[in-house]
Parts: C-alpha cells; structure tokens; sequence
C-alpha cells in the first residue's frame, strides 16, 4: 500500500508546484500591468500639471510602450527561449517598480517620456517569458486554459489600476505628513509611488520560483545552439500563417489601445465626469470584460482544437474580430451608459482574440520559436497599436478641425481596424486548412 500511497501524492505535490508557480506568473503580470495602466485613469491630471497636449498624451501612453518593444523583441525573444526566465522575470518587475518610481519624480514630458518608456518595456517584455513558463507548466490540451490565468492576472491588474486611482488620489495625500519628504507631491505622483511597493512586493514572491523543463523542444540542436539567423529562417518557414496571424492581432491591437487610451478624455471631456466618478465602474468594466473575454478565448482555443486540429484555436479569434466591429462605435453613443456597454464588448473581443491567436501561435510552432514568435508579435503589435494608433486618433481630430473632440475619429479608427483583423484571421485558418489539406495528401 506504501508505494500507491506515494504514487498518488506525486502527481498531487506536482500539481501543488505547478499551481503554485502559474500563481505567481499571474501575480507577477498582475502588479506590472497595474503599474503600466495607473496612469490612465490619471491622464487628464498628469496633463494639466505637466502642461501637456494631446498629441504628447498619446506619446506617453503609446509610443513610449510601443518603441522600447520594437527595440528589444527579438533580445527578449533569445532570452526567453535560451535563458532562465524565472530570472528574466525578476529583472523585469525591478525595471518596472523603477520606471514607476521615476515617473513619480520626473518633471517635463522628456523625463516622464523615459520612465514610462521603462515601464513599457519591462511590462511587455514580460509577457512571452510568462507565455513561455505556463506553456512549460501545463501539457498542450489545458494550455488555452491556462494561459487564461495569466490574462485574468492582466484584466485583474488593468481593473485594479483603475479602481483604486480615484480612491487614492484622495487617500494619500491626507496620510502624509506635512512638512514631511512626500510633501507638496501632487497626488498623481504619490499614486505612482505606491503602484512602485506593490511591484517590488510581488518581486519578492517571484523569487520563490523554479525554473521548468522545456517541453517539445523538438528535433535537432535547438535553439540554445542555433544562430538567430538560423532562427530566422525557421521561423520564416511559417509565414504564410504568421503573416495574416500578424495582421488580425495588430488591427485588433489598434481598436483596443485607441480605446484604452482615449476612453477617459471623452469620459472627462464629453460627459463630464473625473476619476472619482468613472474608477470605480470603468475598472470593474475592464475586469468583467477581461474575464469574459479570456474565458470564451480560452475555452475556444480548446474546443476548437478539439473540433478541428491546432487550427481550430483561430475561430475565437474571427469571432472576437467580428464582435468588434459595431463595438467600436462605442464614442459616438448618446450617454455613459451605451458607451460602457460597448466599450466593455469591444474590450471581451480584444481579450478573446489575443487568448485564441495567442494560443494557436503556442500550438502550430515549435518550443524552440514560440518565445522569439511571441516577442516579434508583441514588438509589432505595441509599436503599431500604440504607437500609431493613438496619434492617428488624435492627428485626426486635429487635420479635421475637431479640436479636442475625438469621438468621430476614434469611431473611425476602432471599425477600420477591427474589420481589417476579420479579415486577416480568416485567411490564416485558410492557411491552416490548407497546410492539412497538403499532408494529407
């Protein structure tokens, strides 16, 4: 009885490890996603104070991310599918709660511009090191479920930025001390100081992590032996399905940060409403949407793979892609509550599109390209969706003599790119199709 007795308890300390590690994955992708969005329920207070106009807005929440991930895509790619990525992770969120922490300090778009230039890149970086260790930690029929987790640890992370910002900017500047070293901070800046603990508290709790085995590493030397040319070439070897691949989750990554980042000036300016007003239900908004949509993402990558081969994790994705066509109208509405309404569908669609395509990208290549795969997608996709997504927004309200007003443009931007993204994912499970059509044959 001893030995059954110890084979039953492996496979349940195995489990308890594995949980424990995904856990603190999410943790992780928790507190650096709430570091990257607390500025966003903020941005009219940090304009005002920094004398700041639209088109700089956009730069801070947009091209700042965008450029440092075009930049270190395929460093960051190397590293994940050759390093220790627990370690990656570490030095990652240290960059984060940083970046945090100068943004607090810095005065003047220049130095704002680098911090959140740092906190960018530290929070993007660290999703194909997370992608990569949860793929590692699960088998491939419970990976969409899985890599849920990790997208319910950035909805949470998103949710609890937006939440908390109103609640804070009045809490904290009544628990300094006057006269003391944070005195005379505007209260933007003390929020920024207290999303910097809460990173470096989660970094501690990283550090309790093993690195994993790699699985399907496939044949030959690998990548730990290849050359980046070498790898390159692999992975070039896979362009008729990651070309179009591409395309739907950069034109789904527009709609989404267009509307990330200019949903609270309308809100501010077209409805009149300020932080304390809108945090509370725009957070839960981003969280309820978020979990939504990673579920139905989650759950299709599965089901559809089930159905119709690895290909068939590309469904979520075409649905989530024709769901945010008539959700991007969601500026144009007539009152604050269509416009949450929308604004939440168009939200559940970019979160199903990226677990669906996400999960197929994990599926259809080999161990050995994901990491490199992920980082150049998520370099494209930053330095696209926010880097010129935003400034088309707001350019286009200033050729079109809109001024401040920039519910048209917005509208405009979410419905061409959204139908752009349908588009392209259904050419790419064509592809797929096609591929199994050409083996089978």
């Amino acid at each position: 009885m001893q030995p059954m007795q110890l084979a039953q308890v492996a496979p349940r300390s195995e489990g308890r490890v594995r949980n424990t590690a995904i856990g603190l994955i999410a943790l992780a992708v928790f507190t650096g996603t709430a570091a990257r969005y607390a500025l966003s329920p903020m941005q009219e207070l940090v304009k005002a104070d920094l004398g700041l106009g639209d088109n700089q807005v956009a730069l801070l929440q947009g091209m700042a991310i965008a450029l440092p991930t075009a930049l270190m895509s395929i460093p960051i790619g190397r590293l994940v599918d050759r390093a220790n990525r627990t370690r990656l992770l570490v030095v990652l969120a240290l960059l984060c709660a940083l970046g945090s922490l100068m943004t607090a300090l810095a005065h003047g778009f220049g130095a704002t511009f680098a911090a959140r230039m740092l906190v960018g890149a530290a929070v993007v970086a660290a999703q194909p090191a997370a992608l990569s260790l949860v793929s590692d930690l699960t088998e491939p029929a419970q990976r969409g479920r899985m890599i849920t987790v990790v997208s319910l640890g950035q909805a949470f992370g998103g949710t609890a930025a937006y939440m908390s910002a109103g609640a804070l900017l009045e809490w904290l500047p009544r628990q300094v001390a006057a006269g003391g070293l944070l005195a005379g901070l505007a209260p933007w800046r003390l929020v920024q100081l207290a999303f910097a603990l809460a990173v470096l508290a989660a970094t501690v709790a990283l550090l309790a992590m093993r690195e994993p085995v790699r699985r399907e590493a496939g044949s030959g030397a690998g990548a730990a032996s290849e050359g980046l040319g070498m790898t390159l070439r692999a992975l070039a070897a896979h362009r008729r399905l990651l070309l179009p691949l591409a395309v739907g989750m950069v034109s789904i990554g527009m709609a989404d940060a267009a509307a990330g980042i200019w949903a609270v000036p309308i809100l501010t300016r077209v409805f009149h409403q300020n932080p304390a007003d809108f945090g509370a239900w725009l957070g839960m908004l981003n969280l309820g949407s978020g979990i939504v949509g990673a579920i139905v993402g989650g759950l299709a990558a599965d089901l559809g793979q089930r159905g119709r081969g690895p290909g068939g994790a590309l469904l979520g994705a075409a649905f989530g892609a024709a769901l945010s066509v008539p959700a991007a109208l969601f500026p144009v509405m007539p009152s604050v509550g269509w416009f949450a309404f929308l604004l939440g569908v168009l939200l559940a669609a970019g979160a199903c599109v990226n677990i669906a395509a996400t999960s197929a990208v994990m599926v259809l290549l080999p161990n050995r390209l994901r990491g490199i795969c992920m980082s150049m997608l998520v370099a494209i996709i930053g330095l696209v969706a926010f880097g010129i997504a935003p400034l088309l927004v707001s350019f286009s309200a200033h050729w079109s003599a809109r001024g401040g007003d920039l519910t048209a443009p917005l509208a405009v931007v979410g419905v061409a790119t959204s139908l752009a993204a349908v588009a392209a994912f259904v050419r790419a499970m064509a592809v797929v199709r096609d591929f199994k059509q050409e083996e089978s044959t």
